[in-house]
């Protein structure tokens, strides 16, 4: 097939990547900013931290004897099944902020938008109150540990009131008196229908504070057995397609037009097939469309949305082709088995070859310097 190789590649681990630098670097000026990036939070941060009684139930994270990092909640392990956790934090910058920034250095990175490793996956929690009060304590470690590097480390808060769409308000200040300046919302929370009406707090919320909201992709284990581990890792990264026709039909951007809503590891080839076919659903049933939309919806994604490569050929040759340059990211994914960590600058490289510097300029840094104000 054209653009295909049979041919069976083998890319190392992160931990075990030497880092790519043919001499290449973009104009003079040029920012290079990754919205997706990752860290480890603290070893036994939440039972460092919660009090009372809330200490007693704390999630517990550790680095094992094995050197590999663990977490539990209720006796019940929180690990990925199936996985070998090393691929994807198994490098010392994933623990390490001084590593951290060596490696962004090594890779021309100047800012890095900085996602949790293991905070969100304790949305699975039952007691939702409890799951608040931890990610208080998520969110209060995240701003210290990246106020100490403010112009590099942008750390990205979790927004917990999706159980709580009315507390929205209150606890976005909260985010932004820490000097937090993104956030994150669940992707597939189960039994939050994000469009309902009872949701309408939150986006309001969001939507007045000015800060993007970010989704992300999640480790869901829903196959077993053979072929299961890669059916798996092909699946979680291309969960976006039903969330945003839900975010575009139900109406939620329509009415919230300052709503600015990224995407991320979910590559950016899913968007242009997307809205062609979001556009032509609506006009073959527009009479049974509910809400009615004043715009098709392709151009709720033009006007408000944004979603992150990191390498994806595809993806990247067709917001060229489609006009859709202002709305692509780009992120390194730090330090992820999936990430171009090693090969940045190739990376970076390839972006300003096919787009051309103008845009290009827009994609590694400039998009995000606009959308974050940093």
């Amino acid at each position: 097939m054209d653009g295909f190789d049979s041919a069976v590649k083998s890319i190392p681990w992160p931990n075990q990547r030497a880092i790519i630098d043919d001499g290449w670097r973009p104009p003079a000026g040029t920012r290079i900013i990754s919205v997706d990036d990752h860290g480890m939070e603290e070893m036994h941060l939440w039972e460092n931290r919660l009090k009372g009684a809330d200490r007693d139930r704390a999630p517990k994270l550790w680095r094992g004897e094995d050197n590999r990092f663990h977490m539990e909640v209720d006796g019940m392990s929180y690990d990925v099944p199936g996985l070998e956790s090393e691929i994807g934090e198994g490098r010392e910058g994933m623990w390490n902020r001084e590593a951290r920034l060596a490696d962004m250095d090594s890779e021309g990175i100047d800012t890095s938008l900085f996602f949790h490793s293991r905070a969100m996956s304790l949305v699975r929690m039952e007691d939702k109150a409890f799951f608040t009060r931890c990610m208080d304590v998520y969110n209060e470690w995240l701003a210290e540990y990246c106020g100490m590097a403010p112009d590099r480390l942008v750390g990205i808060g979790i927004l917990p009131t999706i159980y709580d769409p009315d507390a929205s308000h209150d606890y976005l200040q909260k985010l932004q008196g820490l000097g937090i300046k993104a956030l994150e919302i669940p992707s597939a929370p189960k039994n939050v229908p994000y469009n309902s009406s009872k949701m309408e707090p939150l986006w309001s919320a969001i939507e007045e504070s000015g800060i993007p909201v970010m989704f992300h992709i999640g480790a869901y284990m829903e196959f077993r057995g053979a072929g299961a581990v890669g059916a798996n890792l092909t699946k979680n990264l291309g969960p976006y397609r039903p969330l945003w026709s839900l975010l575009a039909f139900s109406g939620i951007l329509e009415r919230h037009p300052g709503l600015k809503v990224v995407f991320c590891e979910g590559g950016f080839g899913w968007v242009p097939w997307t809205l062609q076919d979001a556009d032509r659903v609506y006009s073959i049933y527009e009479t049974e469309m509910k809400p009615k939309l004043a715009h098709m919806p392709s151009y709720y994604f033009r006007r408000q949305c944004s979603a992150a490569i990191m390498q994806d050929d595809v993806g990247l040759k067709l917001a060229g082709e489609y006009g859709l340059t202002d709305n692509l990211l780009f992120s390194c994914d730090y330090p992820h088995g999936e990430s171009v960590f090693g090969n940045t600058r190739g990376e970076v490289k390839k972006i300003f070859e096919v787009l051309g510097p103008e845009n290009a300029t827009k994609v590694v840094g400039g998009n995000a310097a606009r959308l974050w104000n940093i």
